[in-house]
């Protein structure tokens, strides 16, 4: 049996147990799918750091919406970890099967959201206007792999810290809002340097230069992926979990 469909089947487990939180990740986008449509024009226009930081937020942690409470990252002892992992490493499995489990996961929590929003975006937002079918499916596959890179990045944090800040609750929960600002203040700064934010510039490649910008962002992903993938194995055997 191959590696990732021993992981798809350790997956499913995590998958069949998250329906309800599904529904309500399905929810929650589409409230800010709502968002996103209806003021699309106004950004356009005008421009606001606002809305880019609401776009990212979809596609880097909208899949954390569908996980339950019982499998997102705690603190357990002296490790903020994910506490299913944990359990799994136990099991006579590979390790890298569990890795590749938890960035499966990730996809089957963040796709269907994502892929929902962008559909909605493309019927219900004037964005046609701006790009025709094919430079849109452009537009949309760069989102999904700039989703698929973001939400790797955060599934490697279910390999645990042991920093001191992490280890409780409250440091928890400022490192959240220091990497929330610190985001904020990049989307800042790059309004400011270019006049413009992401999703603008996102629009402005794929209508211009798809599939150059197709070919980049694809392998930044294969570059991205195949790196947080082997940090999380390396990271797994480094903690200690006992």
């Amino acid at each position: 049996m191959s590696e990732w469909k021993q992981a798809y089947q350790t997956a499913a487990l995590e998958l069949r147990a998250s329906k309800l939180n599904i529904v309500f990740g399905f929810v929650i986008t589409i409230l800010v799918s709502f968002f996103l449509i209806t003021t699309l024009s106004s950004y356009l226009d005008n421009g606001y750091v606002g809305y880019d930081f609401i776009y990212l937020i979809l596609f880097s942690i909208g899949g954390l919406w569908c996980k339950p409470k019982e499998f997102q990252i705690q603190v357990n002892a002296d490790l903020l970890a994910s506490p299913i992992l944990i359990m799994q490493l136990a099991l006579p499995v590979k390790r890298s099967v569990l890795v590749k489990s938890r960035f499966i996961i990730q996809f089957f929590y963040s796709a269907p959201l994502q892929l929902y929003f962008l559909i909605a975006f493309y019927l219900f937002s004037p964005i046609g206007d701006t790009l025709g079918l094919a430079n849109y499916l452009a537009f949309s596959l760069l989102w999904l792999l700039i989703g698929l890179v973001l939400g790797s990045y955060f599934v490697t944090g279910d390999a645990g810290d042991s920093s001191k800040l992490s280890r409780t609750t409250i440091g928890s929960i400022f490192v959240g809002i220091l990497m929330l600002i610190v985001a904020f203040t990049v989307l800042t700064s790059v309004h400011f340097l270019t006049g413009e934010g992401p999703v603008y510039w996102s629009i402005e490649a794929a209508e211009k230069w798809p599939l150059v910008s197709l070919c980049i962002t694809l392998l930044l992903t294969l570059v991205a992926t195949r790196y947080l993938h082997s940090y999380m194995q390396k990271r797994i055997t480094k903690l200690d979990y006992l």
